[in-house]
């Protein structure tokens, strides 16, 4: 053959242009030859996935696996079979099916041909292989594969891993009755309860759970339309998580009854659960106004060196810390600094703020909302009100329960070892 002659005359040649002349003669040679398709090198066509997510590691007995296998629209395509392997050990052909409704990517350039996959009813974290095999009318084939482990679905319920009856936590420090609009509400919740994320070796007696792709948090005011709030992404690869989500009262629930429900995402899978109703009232007000005083320096009474929030009064320096929620801890100069000997915790109001009327208007619900949402002043020093001036502004929360609003009248400072005092007004409910 002339081909072939020409070939021999080019020995020398660089060998890519060499092996391409090669090509072109076998198929000079052979017309009717067409080789089977490579997995690689075939402009994508070798592609399997599934709708909408693409294929996943863990699939639940009976979920459907829409699966997508990529093929180029003018090659002439036989049939497509779907062949399973279980555990390695028991293999059977699931399905065979002609080319039909095939979808086009334009995006990729592909065509695929949609096939639905249904997963056996197989024991926790069992292995399977999927071989999707491609015929072509020449006989030609190709293969596509993935695997995946038994799962189980998503679970979720209220509680801790410790409590299933923990399950409310009010941000506020107030009764479940005293809820009102704004108000923070953390919900404990345990998802995949038990579970593991991965296939251990050896084999455990744990649930292999599913992925959690989103945990989404809805509110419902009454009969009305549910509304989502919030969602956290991948909150679970699988293993068991606790966790307290925080959700707040919404606008235009005063007089009505609340529910909210969060739902755990797997795929198509879900779990859901819905929070007993809260009837959301109005704020309660900080309406008993109290005064007092502190005093320090040599010559202090020891009488009124400390203060009683609750009680309203002073109390002496022998007794007990946990009743001194205010006492005066230094003179400095003209300056005088306030502390607490027990838990009781002060949260210096901005300027800003306190100049809007904070002080006679805020609610013990927002004073609540307020300290919560600035825990992490409430540690160590930041926590007590140092030196102090007349104007000052602080939220209380008293040995952690109520909150109260508390404002420092007036400061007398110690002059040449004279008795300095702090006169404030504080309101509570």
């Amino acid at each position: 053959m002339q081909l072939l002659s020409n070939l021999r005359a080019l020995a020398q040649r660089p060998w890519p242009l060499l092996l391409a002349l090669a090509g072109l003669a076998a198929t000079a040679c052979d017309d009717d030859f067409e080789p089977p398709y490579a997995l690689t090198g075939d402009g994508g066509f070798s592609t399997i996935g599934a709708a909408p997510a693409g294929l996943r590691t863990k699939y639940a007995p009976g979920e459907v696996v829409n699966l997508l296998v990529g093929f180029n629209a003018a090659d002439k395509v036989r049939d497509f079979t779907v062949f399973q392997v279980i555990g390695r050990t028991d293999s059977a052909i699931v399905r065979t099916l002609p080319p039909t409704n095939p979808v086009f990517d334009s995006r990729a350039g592909i065509t695929s041909q949609p096939i639905a996959y249904t997963v056996p009813n197989l024991p926790n974290q069992t292995a399977v292989r999927v071989d999707v095999t491609t015929t072509f009318e020449n006989g030609a084939t190709r293969r596509q594969r993935f695997t995946y482990n038994v799962a189980a679905r998503p679970t979720l319920r209220f509680g801790t891993t410790a409590s299933p009856t923990t399950i409310t936590t009010f941000r506020n420090n107030l009764a479940a009755t005293a809820q009102a609009e704004n108000d923070i509400i953390g919900y404990n919740l345990v998802l995949n309860e038990g579970g593991i994320a991965t296939v251990p070796t050896p084999p455990s007696t744990a649930t292999l759970f599913k992925n959690v792709d989103s945990l989404t948090t809805y509110y419902r005011i009454g009969t009305g339309r549910r509304v989502r709030t919030s969602t956290i992404l991948n909150p679970s690869t699988g293993a068991a998580n606790a966790r307290t989500v925080d959700v707040t009262v919404p606008r235009g629930a005063q007089g009505q009854a609340v529910t909210f429900v969060f739902k755990a995402f797997s795929g198509p899978d879900s779990a859901v659960v819905t929070t007993a109703a809260l009837n959301v009232v109005a704020p309660t007000a900080l309406s008993r106004v109290r005064t007092g005083r502190v005093t320090a320096g040599p010559s202090a009474p020891q009488d009124s060196v400390a203060f009683d929030l609750r009680l309203g009064a002073n109390v002496a320096a022998s007794a007990p810390a946990t009743t001194k929620d205010l006492f005066a801890s230094g003179v400095f100069g003209t300056t005088v600094n306030l502390s607490s000997a027990n838990t009781t915790v002060y949260y210096r109001i901005p300027v800003a703020t306190a100049a809007t009327g904070y002080y006679t208007t805020a609610s013990a619900n927002a004073v609540g909302t307020l300290l919560y949402q600035n825990a992490a002043s409430l540690t160590g020093i930041t926590a007590l009100p140092g030196a102090v001036a007349a104007g000052d502004l602080f939220a209380v929360r008293v040995r952690g329960a109520e909150p109260m609003l508390l404002r420092i009248v007036g400061v007398k400072p110690s002059t040449a070892g004279s008795t300095a005092r702090v006169v404030f007004e504080y309101r509570a409910f």
